[in-house]
């Protein structure tokens, strides 16, 4: 699975190559990691809503995609571009600003044949996969899929997922309901940071 990097200013004269360099390394380590899960079986975006009150969708200069469906804000989704021939992974937050607590139970895009929720477990030293049926989401409290932690796992993709295509996830929660984002597919070191002087343009269509 991908392994996120922290950009380092390289010496004067050096930038091109230290930066060709951490590249692959970030390319080698997602191809591996995402290999890994496998054997354990297991940009501006829009959104909508089904059977309830239509979402706010946000395009972000970090290229993520966004969403608020009732008392549910759905943030920083992305998709790493895909480095193993069969699996890519998805990562966003989810922030419940209610006092109900709400559950993610089901993830699905016509792009994959199946999407499935999966956390990492550390046993005697080794890192292996589990498929989760969901993900708790607590009252005014967070959950997310991080790279090294909770991730979904988009298995078979009809096409090889790179930087700059969309893929619309369908996410499906206990109580509040469905919403569909169009993730953007990035790099594999994960979206741009975030300029905070350039804040995102509310894309939503009022309901």
């Amino acid at each position: 699975m991908p392994i996120s990097s922290f950009p380092v200013s390289p010496r004067p004269g050096r930038r091109g190559a230290a930066t060709r360099t951490g590249l692959a390394a970030v390319a080698c380590a997602a191809l591996v990691g995402l290999t890994g899960c496998g054997s354990s079986g297991s940009s501006g975006s829009s959104a909508v809503a089904a059977g309830g009150p239509a979402p706010t969708a946000a395009a972000t200069v970090a290229g993520t995609a966004s969403a608020d469906l009732g008392d549910l804000h759905i943030r920083g989704a992305y998709i790493p571009q895909q480095a193993s021939d069969t699996e890519a992974a998805a990562y966003l937050t989810i922030t419940d600003s209610g006092g109900t607590p709400d559950a993610l139970t089901a993830v699905t895009t016509p792009l994959a044949r199946s999407v499935t929720l999966h956390t990492t477990v550390t046993s005697g030293g080794a890192e292996t996969m589990r498929a989760l049926s969901q993900l708790p989401v607590p009252a005014h409290g967070t959950a997310a899929f991080t790279v090294g932690h909770n991730h979904l796992m988009l298995t078979n993709p009809v096409r090889r997922l790179t930087r700059g295509q969309q893929v619309p996830l369908t996410l499906t929660f206990a109580h509040a309901g469905t919403v569909t984002l169009t993730v953007p597919v990035v790099g594999f070191t994960g979206p741009r940071p975030t300029d905070d002087s350039m804040p995102g343009m509310d894309m939503s269509t009022p309901g």
